[in-house]
């Protein structure tokens, strides 16, 4: 959900009167997806991991449709200590 701009990222918590700010954690810029992704400090580790996954065969950035069909699922198995490469 969160690659579509839907869930628990801020601004749309803000669009909905939940929380009183959009503003991402690092403080630089309102919390978007694209800015969790490409440009948040917090999260740089967990991007840096993402990132040489997909570089491995493909190039940086890819479409929010690869990274949502092939990428994303590798990542919640591999939390749920289920290893899988990407199809």
């Amino acid at each position: 959900m969160m690659v579509k701009s839907h869930g628990n990222i801020k601004p749309y918590l803000y669009k909905y009167k939940i929380i009183d700010s959009p503003m991402c954690p690092c403080k630089i810029g309102e919390q978007t997806t694209d800015r969790i992704l490409y440009d948040c400090d917090l999260v740089k580790q967990e991007r840096d991991k993402l990132k040489a996954e997909i570089l491995r065969t493909e190039n940086w950035p890819v479409s929010e449709d690869t990274l949502i069909n092939k990428y994303i699922l590798t990542f919640h198995s591999r939390k749920r200590g289920k290893v899988k490469s990407p199809p």
